[in-house]
């Protein structure tokens, strides 16, 4: 379970619901990994991949999965 997951579960506030999936690619490197962005109150709340994408089969290296936290920094540099 990711930690923004259970932290929200915690506190009451997850909502899958509430939540919309984005598919996107993988910033990171050239593979091309399908992202699944699953947004709740204008914040990633967690990524997976499709399990039938044929480059990732479901799962992503820690970078596709965990990268989301930087977009979501207000102050980068």
């Amino acid at each position: 379970m990711f930690k923004s997951e259970h932290d929200m579960r915690a506190a009451g506030t997850w909502d899958e619901s509430r939540q919309a999936v984005t598919e996107t690619v993988c910033p990171y490197c050239g593979v091309g990994c399908m992202l699944e962005l699953h947004v709740q109150d204008n914040s990633i709340v967690k990524v997976t991949s499709p399990l039938d994408n044929s480059v990732t089969a479901g799962h992503l290296c820690v970078k596709g999965r965990f990268g989301f936290q930087f977009v979501q920094k207000r102050r980068r540099g």
